[in-house]
Formats: C-alpha cells, structure tokens, sequence
C-alpha cells in the first residue's frame, strides 16, 4: 500500500515511450524521403524518353531519387536492426485485434519500405525490368501508408496517448 500513496497518479495517463529518440527521428527521415522519392520520380519518364532529350533538372531529379533510395534503404535496416536490439520480451498474453492489425500493417510497410527501395537498387544498377516490381510496391506502400496514418488520426482523435509517442522530445 506504501507504494500507490508514492506513486504519481500522472505517470498512469503517459503512453509508454518503447521508442528511442534515435529511431524516432529515422522514422520521420523515412516519411520526408518518401515524399521527396515521389515528388522525385516525376522526372524518371522524362530522363528515359528516346524522343527528348532530358533536362537538367530533370537529370538532377533522377539522381536524387536513387541516392534517396539508397539512403531510405540503409535507414530502414538500420531502423530494423534497431527494433530488434530494443526488442523486450513481454509475458505470453494474447494481443487484442487492433494491436495485431498494427503489426500486421507495421510490418507490411517495413517489408514494403525495404523492398521498394531494394527493387529501385535492382532496377537501376542490375536488370531494368525489376522496375515492375518496384512500381507495384509503391501501390502498396500508399495503401498501408493511408491505414497507417488513419489510425494515427484515429489515435489523436482518442486522446490515448499513442500518437505522442512519435513525437520526438528534446532535452
């Protein structure tokens, strides 16, 4: 009984911070490169049109899509190496429905974050038609993106708490 007249009845509401301040500034590197790699590949048709030729801008684009491709794919084996060192082992209790879909999608975008960017690597340095592959990801990254960020809007419309822990705090 001593401990609960001790305990701060403030720290009950904070949501649990599982993320470090590190992974959560990649998290939001990853978000602004993806939008520079659409913003970005714009510009890919017109580099490899045969009937025009490219323009400056154009070719500065392109490469900016590539070398911001590899970096987002460094940083999300960096992001998963640093998930899997943090990882904490929870007693054996069955997730609710809404914690298993959050992994589910977590998971999806990791492997489709990944994957996007190893494809792009592929496309541009090894064999041309992985290209296919890598516009098919895309696709499947803006749906999971939008179930993603519509459970964060859930989340903030809630008032639980969830939606704070991605926001860096600096001390």
């Amino acid at each position: 009984m001593p401990s609960k007249l001790l305990s701060d009845p403030c720290n009950e509401k904070r949501p649990k911070r599982p993320y470090s301040l590190l992974q959560i500034l990649l998290h939001w590197l990853v978000v602004i490169l993806i939008f520079e790699q659409w913003y970005t590949s714009r510009a890919i048709p017109r580099t490899h049109n045969p009937l025009l030729p490219p323009s400056d801008a154009d070719l500065l684009q392109h490469a900016l899509h590539i070398y911001a491709g590899i970096v987002i794919g460094i940083v999300m084996a960096l992001r998963r190496m640093l998930a899997y060192a943090s990882y904490r082992r929870r007693p054996q209790i069955r997730p609710r429905l809404t914690e298993r879909l959050a992994s589910i999608v977590h998971g999806g975008l990791y492997f489709a974050v990944f994957f996007q960017a190893a494809t792009g690597f592929v496309t541009t340095y090894l064999w041309g038609p992985a290209r296919v592959f890598h516009a098919y990801l895309w696709d499947v990254i803006l749906i999971l993106a939008s179930v993603h960020i519509a459970a964060a809007v859930y989340h903030l419309i809630r008032g639980d708490g969830v939606l704070r822990r991605m926001i860096p705090r600096f001390r």
